[in-house]
């Protein structure tokens, strides 16, 4: 009995664990607990910035200063005042922004890209103006006026807009390509401010 009382005597308790060291684990806890928290924010915010350009097609979100998102459209063309040089056989008074008049003949008025060197016959990317000798029916339908004459917007198999309408004894034809992406209703307000002159003749007849 006394062996065992002695060796209990002997027996010392074990060194407690300094406060400053636990206070270091728990500081330490405590930060990888806020990236991970951080972490996940940013990977949400992903997914919903993704989630709504998809939603909108072609909308980008942006923010200013990391304030509210913004919303741009993409593609956005506006529709200006032309104050350059007027060419043969029309005047116009509105170009899409970045166009100039490429040129013109006695068959076609041309608006294009300053630095497209292609000929004022080949429509691909321009807005392309041409007579037909005599006025017709639309040949869908009146689905829209230009000055209050009726006129029509159609789709042609290539993807291109096309504005027809009576003028004089005219029809005016206007082609847009797909790749200038004005709307229906600025298309109208382009042709609204286009005028023929007699220089201009139509491409048949």
């Amino acid at each position: 009995m006394n062996d065992v009382i002695d060796r209990l005597a002997r027996l010392t308790p074990s060194p407690a664990a300094p406060t400053e060291d636990a206070a270091a684990d728990l500081r330490r806890g405590h930060q990888a607990l806020s990236r991970r928290r951080i972490k996940r924010g940013a990977l949400g915010a992903a997914a919903l910035t993704l989630a709504v350009g998809g939603a909108f097609g072609g909308i980008a979100l942006t923010s200013d200063n990391g304030g509210t998102p913004t919303v741009q459209a993409a593609d956005n063309v506006r529709l200006v005042d032309y104050d350059g040089t007027q060419v043969p056989g029309y005047t116009v008074a509105k170009v899409p922004e970045g166009f100039v008049l490429q040129g013109s003949d006695q068959y076609v008025l041309a608006v294009a890209r300053p630095d497209d060197k292609s000929s004022i016959s080949d429509f691909q990317d321009k807005i392309v103006v041409t007579l037909e000798s005599t006025t017709s029916e639309a040949e869908d339908s009146t689905d829209t006026t230009v000055g209050g004459r009726p006129a029509t917007l159609v789709t042609t198999p290539d993807g291109a807009t096309m504005l027809k309408y009576a003028y004089r004894d005219f029809t005016v034809v206007i082609q847009m390509w797909n790749t200038i992406h004005l709307t229906d209703e600025q298309l109208v307000e382009f042709a609204e401010g286009l005028e023929v002159t007699a220089d201009a003749k139509p491409s048949v007849g």
